[in-house]
Formats: C-alpha cells, sequence, structure tokens
C-alpha cells in the first residue's frame, strides 16, 4: 500500500493525513458495499471509486489493488469481532458456563452480524479469494481456535465442562457458528437475538462436553 507522508502539511485548512485518513475510511465503506453486494469476484474498482465519490488514482494511492482492500476489511471487522468476544469472556470469568458462553455469543453476532454488509464480507467473500486472502482466512481461524480452546479449557479447570482437546472442537464450533450467523443476518426478518443464542449455546456445549 503506497502512502505519502505528509506530516505537518495542510490542504484547505486541514491537515493532509486527516484528509487521507478521511478518504481510506470511505473506501473501505465503500469496499464493504460493493464486495457484499456484487460479491468479491463480480466487484471492480470502478465500482468502489463510484461508490466512494473518488477517483481511481486516489485509489492506488491508498491500496495496490480489491485484494489489499478486501484483506484490510476483513482484518478490521475479524479483529473487532473478537476483541469483542474477548472482552465478553474476561467480565465473565467467574460467571457460570452457560452465562459466559451467551455473552461470548451475543458480543460475536452483534459485532459481525448486526451489519449484513460484514458477515457477506468476512465469513462469504473471502473464502476462495486467493491464496493470500486464504493464508490470512486460515491464520485468522486458527486465532479464534486457540481463543476458544482457551476459554474452554477454564471452564474445564471450573468442573463445569469435561478435560480434553479443544482445538479441533474449536473448529468446528466456528464452521457452525460462522453459519449460523450468516444466515441469520441476511434474514428479513431476522429472528429475535436470543433464540440465536440459544441455538448456539446448545450447539458449543454438545461439542465442548463430547
Amino acid at each position: 500500500m503506497s502512502q505519502e507522508t505528509n506530516t505537518g502539511r495542510m490542504y484547505a485548512g486541514q491537515p493532509v493525513e486527516d484528509r487521507q485518513r478521511q478518504r481510506r475510511a470511505r473506501f473501505l465503506e465503500s469496499g464493504l458495499t460493493v464486495f457484499a453486494r456484487d460479491g468479491y469476484a463480480n466487484s471492480s474498482v470502478g465500482a468502489i471509486c463510484k461508490d466512494a465519490g473518488l477517483s481511481s488514482r486516489q485509489f492506488y494511492e491508498e491500496f495496490t489493488g480489491r485484494e489489499s482492500l478486501l484483506l484490510e476489511l476483513y482484518e478490521q471487522i475479524d479483529r473487532e469481532s473478537r476483541e469483542s468476544v474477548a472482552e465478553a469472556l474476561a467480565a465473565h470469568t467467574d460467571a457460570a458456563a452457560v452465562e459466559t458462553i451467551d455473552a461470548a455469543v451475543r458480543a460475536y453476532i452483534e459485532s459481525i452480524g448486526r451489519d449484513p454488509r460484514k458477515a457477506r464480507v468476512a465469513l462469504v467473500e473471502v473464502v476462495g479469494a486467493g491464496p493470500k486472502v486464504e493464508k490470512f482466512r486460515l491464520e485468522l481461524r486458527r486465532a479464534w481456535g486457540s481463543l476458544l480452546a482457551g476459554a474452554a479449557e477454564d471452564a474445564a479447570l471450573h468442573g463445569e465442562i469435561p478435560s480434553g482437546d479443544y482445538e479441533m472442537r474449536s473448529l468446528a464450533i466456528i464452521g457452525a457458528v460462522n453459519y449460523v450467523v450468516d444466515a441469520w443476518s441476511g434474514s428479513d426478518p431476522r429472528p429475535p437475538l436470543t433464540d440465536v443464542t440459544q441455538v448456539l449455546r446448545r450447539v458449543i456445549i454438545g461439542a465442548v462436553s463430547a
């Protein structure tokens, strides 16, 4: 990604760095819209620029292409959702396993599922988007697996679930949760969040207790 260093420079009464941040944010927002609407494979830089109201020259000053934009969007969505889940887990360290699971699931759905564009891009469009994106997707999935396995191990220490190897089970949970969240996010009308949370709680408890 090519970005010029413009520390201290002003343009139209505004620091150049601020304008660049705003411009980058507009491209990210438009990328989210276009990738979700058209599909990554059918999208184009021209469509993203049109949605953003910016030029292709400005796009290539920020990104090397659609792939780099997708990677940044994906990283941003995933980071925010993982932070939300980690915070929920940390806030329920002394709670019962069922309460902790509900809080973590709710945090994930709220972060990634409320905006159908985020769910579509992070759960569907990144799959098969290319070797570099696939490698990154697998890295993030392993990070999720470690986070969930750690939470399961804590619950096992408190005697709430059997001890065991949770790494593979966590990967299975991730697939099930993402499928349900994607379906819920795109539903109209959406089922109540409490119903989705209860379904996913049963899936998770079944997976870690088996």
